[in-house]
């Protein structure tokens, strides 16, 4: 689909988490036995504003963390590059990308109830191998509880849930974590879900900084294996978690929120759904797309670059009605499930002829802040997409990266806690340069 858009995009959001954020690593039941990243218990910007600094520079995320300080004057930001404002962004080409796979990659998502009033399992379902788990949560009891996500071996030693086909014997099971990130703040505040990917993106075998990577931890027959613990949230507090893992067995993958002197097991109540909200498991988890981005002027189509000789913006376009949502089902109600927002899928964009354009970011659908990874150069670095604050108006486009070589690459997923549809726009040389 191309041509022009109206400004009522179907709109899709969580119910947005104020804006300060404490850490949200391992509580001393998780794996690693300790903070994922850094802890603050002060104001989030006299951390993450050094952060931001530093990350725009381009210095690599590991090092930067490790020499973060946990208390630390305000600093001084430079000039932002601004861009002026523009009312035409969805009358732009729409770019078209190519599909590069048929992704049966497991989602595994938690957000329904979004604020559990009482105690309970949030929910459940079993996987083998890789797979990725997503939650979203506001503490609604009138008490201290933690989130708990919990790996178990199958119980009756077969492959068996919604994900799982077939019936296969299971000697053993072993998890590795591949990625994950994490955070916490007192209400609702897009923030959270910024600071979610920007340690997702930041995890990995090659992180110093993040215990990620290990090798495969075995599951041990009857003991539930933690993989995150929020720690003891006070009641309106909110939780953001995103976990990729894989397993060479089946294993129940459970969501709970637990109050003190609680555990995880078979008498925990099962929580029912708000009818607001998504719960469920989605197969394809991560899509792949190609996008060559023409020549000035022309009229984009998937996989060609045609010449033309006007500049003109291009824009591509998240969680639209371009882009579907992913269907599945509840595990625990059997009922069908639509991914509004497709929150929790990794996209995995290769660019083409990106050389000279200004990718800028639009939030089409409300409030947006997030975190995308580039590849560009050679270098990987994570961009924060509304830096300072979060995107509110359509109009007001916010720079987010000069690309350099004619083929970079990024990654996208859509924020926890923010609002989609969400726009990327590339601005050819000389056209919308960013006013200093």
């Amino acid at each position: 689909m191309s041509g022009t858009g109206s400004a009522q995009d179907e709109r899709c959001s969580h119910d947005a988490p104020r804006p300060l954020l404490r850490q949200a690593g391992l509580g001393p039941g998780g794996w690693g036995g300790g903070p994922l990243l850094y802890t603050t218990a002060m104001p989030s910007w006299r951390v993450l504003i050094p952060l931001t600094l530093l990350l725009c520079s381009g210095v690599a995320l590991a090092s930067v963390l490790r020499s973060a300080p946990t208390r630390s004057g305000p600093a001084a930001l430079p000039a932002v590059p601004t861009l002026p404002r523009d009312t035409a962004i969805l009358s732009y080409p729409r770019l078209l990308p190519v599909s590069l796979n048929t992704d049966a990659t497991p989602l595994l998502v938690s957000n329904s109830p979004e604020t559990p009033q009482t105690s309970g399992l949030l929910y459940r379902d079993t996987v083998r191998g890789a797979a990725r788990v997503t939650a979203y949560h506001v503490n609604g009891l009138e008490q201290p509880a933690r989130l708990l996500i919990v790996a178990e071996r199958a119980g009756d030693g077969v492959v068996s849930g919604s994900v799982a086909g077939g019936s296969t014997p299971d000697p053993g099971a072993n998890l590795t974590l591949l990625r994950r990130g994490s955070a916490l703040t007192p209400g609702p505040d897009p923030l959270i879900g910024q600071q979610t990917l920007l340690r997702y993106f930041s995890s990995g075998p090659n992180s110093a900084a993040s215990p990620v990577g290990r090798l495969p931890r075995p599951i041990p027959a009857g003991t539930p294996l933690t993989l995150y613990d929020s720690g003891f949230m006070s009641p309106g507090e909110v939780v953001s978690v995103l976990i990729d893992l894989h397993t060479d067995a089946a294993v129940k993958i459970s969501t709970y929120m637990l109050t003190a002197g609680e555990r995880p097991g078979p008498d925990v109540p099962t929580l029912a759904p708000d009818g607001l909200h998504q719960r469920g498991t989605f197969t394809g988890a991560n899509r792949d797309w190609s996008v060559s981005l023409p020549p000035p002027g022309a009229q984009p189509q998937p996989g060609k670059q045609p010449a033309g000789p006007t500049p003109t913006p291009l824009r591509l376009m998240f969680s639209d009605a371009s882009d579907p949502p992913l269907t599945g089902t509840d595990a625990l109600t059997g009922r069908p499930q639509l991914l509004r927002g497709n929150f929790g899928v990794l996209y995995g964009v290769s660019l083409q002829g990106a050389a000279g354009f200004l990718m800028a970011a639009s939030a089409r659908g409300g409030a947006y802040r997030g975190t995308l990874l580039m590849r560009d150069q050679a270098r990987a670095v994570p961009l924060l997409i509304g830096r300072d604050r979060a995107l509110l108006d359509g109009a007001l486009p916010a720079a987010v990266w000069q690309l350099r070589s004619d083929a970079a690459h990024f990654e996208f997923m859509p924020a926890n806690g923010s609002n989609l549809p969400l726009a990327l726009v590339f601005y050819p040389d000389g056209v919308r340069r960013p006013l200093r």
